[in-house]
C-alpha cells in the first residue's frame, strides 16, 4: 500500500509538472492573434521555464520547424528561449502556429497567424483598341486577401449594368462592353475596395480604349466655294478624325501637291490639315481636294477657290477714345446699302504692336497682335488687355470674303498711366463727343 501510494503521489508530482510547462510557457508577443501583410516579416519568441524544458515550433499542419535559415526558420536565442522567424509570409502560412515542450508535447503555447494581401493588378495594358461594331472586353484581374469588391467607371462616372443591361455586362473579371461606338471611346477604370481588421485600401486601374474607325469630318458643313484676288492668299482647311489617325493629302487637277514657299504652304496635324495658297497666276483659281485616308476607309471633300476683288482700305480710321488698357476705334469703309454682294467688306482687322516691339522686330509688324471684327456701322471697336503707359503702333485692314484689302496708315498712341486713369475714369472724349455734349447742354438750358 505505501508503494502504490508512492506512484500515485509520483504520478500527481509529474503532472503538476507538466501542466506547469503549459503555464510556464510564454510567447511575445503575446496576442492570441496576429495580423500581417503578405511580405512582411514577423518574430515569434518562445520561452520557457527553464534551461531544461526542450521546445519545438509546429505548423498549422503539424510539421516540426527544424531549419535553421530560409523563409521559416526557428532560431536558438538561448538555453530556455526559442523564436521562429517569418522572413517573407505568405497566404499559406495562416493557421495556428504553436511552440511546444519536447517531452510532453500536450503542453503548448500558439496564435494565430492571419494573413491579408494588398490589392494588386495582374493586367498591365494601359491602352486597347477595338474595331466599331464589335464587342470589347477589358480585363481587370484584382488579387486580394479578403477578396476585393470591383466597381466600373467610364470617365469618372459610375458604370450601371443593371440600368444598361443592353450595353455593359459586368464579368467576374472584366467589363463587357457591347457593339461599341465612337462615343464608347474614353478612360474605363477598375476600382477595387478592401476592408479587413487592420486597414482599409482602394486601388484603381485605368484603361484608355480606342475605337477604330475609318475617317470622318469633323465639322459636316463645308464652303464648296472660297474667293481669293490675284497676288492675294487664300486658306483652305480640311478637318477629320480617325482611329488610327489619318492621312490627310492635297490634290489639284488629279495631281498631288506638296508643300512650298511659293506657291502652297501645307499644315498638317492630328485632325487638320490646311494649304495656303498664295495665288501669283490665274491658273491657280481651281478645285481643290483634300483626301483623308486610313487602312479602314477614305474620305475626299472638293473646295472650288474662285477670283474675287480685293477690298478698298477703310474710308475712316481713327481712335475714339483710350485709357490705360483700351482703345476705342473708330473704323468704316464704303458700302452699297441698298444691295450687298459677295466682294463687300464685310468686316475688319485691327493690328497693333508696342513701339519696343516694333523696333526691335526691324519696323516690321511680324509679331504684331490683331483682332477681327464684322462689319457693323457706328459700333465700337474695343481694342483690350494693352499694357498701361506704353506707346501703341495700331493700323487696320478691311475684309471680304476674297481676303484683306491694304492696311490705312499708322497711328500712334500711349495708354495713359495707371494714376492718370483712376483720376481720368472711363475712356477720354474725343472732340467730338465733347462737342456733342455742349451742344445738348445749351439745348437742355433753352428748354429751361
Amino acid at each position: 500500500m505505501r508503494l502504490i501510494g508512492f506512484i500515485l503521489n509520483l504520478a500527481a508530482l509529474t503532472a503538476g509538472v507538466l501542466a506547469n510547462h503549459h503555464d510556464s510557457l510564454t510567447l511575445s508577443p503575446a496576442e492570441h492573434s496576429v495580423v500581417r501583410y503578405t511580405n512582411e516579416s514577423l518574430i515569434v519568441q518562445c520561452r520557457g521555464p527553464s534551461p531544461q524544458v526542450k521546445l519545438h515550433w509546429k505548423s498549422p499542419r503539424g510539421e516540426i520547424i527544424s531549419a535553421n535559415k530560409g523563409r521559416i526558420h526557428i532560431e536558438q536565442t538561448s538555453p530556455e528561449q526559442l523564436q521562429i522567424v517569418f522572413a517573407h509570409i505568405a497566404l499559406a502560412d495562416k493557421g495556428n502556429w504553436s511552440c511546444e515542450a519536447v517531452e510532453g508535447g500536450m503542453h503548448s503555447k500558439s496564435f494565430e497567424l492571419i494573413v491579408y494581401q494588398k490589392i494588386t493588378f495582374t493586367e498591365t495594358n494601359s491602352v486597347t483598341t477595338v474595331k466599331e461594331g464589335q464587342n470589347a472586353t477589358i480585363l481587370c484581374e484584382v488579387k486580394g486577401e479578403p477578396q476585393p469588391n470591383v466597381t466600373w467607371h467610364f470617365n469618372g462616372q459610375p458604370i450601371s449594368a443593371e440600368a444598361n443591361a443592353s450595353k455593359f455586362r459586368i464579368l467576374a473579371d472584366a467589363l463587357l462592353i457591347k457593339k461599341v461606338t465612337q462615343f464608347d471611346t474614353g478612360e474605363y477604370t477598375c476600382r477595387a475596395f478592401q476592408v479587413n481588421s487592420i486597414a482599409s485600401d482602394m486601388q484603381e486601374r485605368t484603361v484608355l480604349m480606342k475605337i477604330e474607325h475609318k475617317p470622318q469630318w469633323i465639322h459636316t458643313l463645308h464652303t464648296e466655294q472660297q474667293y481669293a484676288y490675284l497676288n492675294g492668299t487664300a486658306i483652305i482647311e480640311c478637318k477629320a478624325t480617325a482611329e488610327p489617325p489619318p492621312t490627310f493629302s492635297w490634290y489639284r487637277k488629279q495631281k498631288r501637291l506638296e508643300s512650298n514657299e511659293h506657291t502652297h504652304l501645307i499644315e498638317t496635324q492630328a485632325t487638320f490639315s490646311r494649304i495656303t495658297i498664295h495665288v501669283h497666276d490665274a491658273k491657280q483659281f481651281d478645285n481643290y481636294r483634300c483626301r483623308v485616308h486610313n487602312h479602314l476607309g477614305t474620305i475626299e471633300r472638293v473646295t472650288r477657290l474662285e477670283q474675287g476683288e480685293k477690298p478698298p482700305p477703310p474710308t475712316v480710321f481713327q481712335l475714339r477714345g483710350y485709357n490705360s488698357n483700351t482703345f476705342d476705334v473708330d473704323v468704316s469703309a464704303q458700302r452699297d446699302k441698298d444691295k450687298v454682294g459677295p466682294m463687300d467688306v464685310n468686316g475688319f482687322r485691327i493690328q497693333y504692336i508696342t513701339e519696343p516691339e516694333f523696333k526691335a522686330d526691324a519696323n516690321k509688324w511680324t509679331n504684331a497682335k490683331h483682332k477681327d471684327f464684322p462689319y457693323e456701322e457706328g459700333a465700337s471697336l474695343l481694342i483690350t488687355n494693352l499694357e498701361p503707359d506704353t506707346e501703341y503702333l495700331i493700323r487696320a485692314a478691311s475684309r471680304n470674303l476674297a481676303g484683306f484689302s491694304d492696311y490705312t496708315k499708322v497711328t500712334q498712341k500711349r495708354t495713359l498711366s495707371l494714376e492718370l486713369r483712376a483720376s481720368a475714369g472711363a475712356l477720354l472724349p474725343s472732340f467730338y463727343q465733347l462737342l456733342t455734349a455742349t451742344l445738348l447742354l445749351l439745348l437742355l438750358r433753352r428748354c429751361h
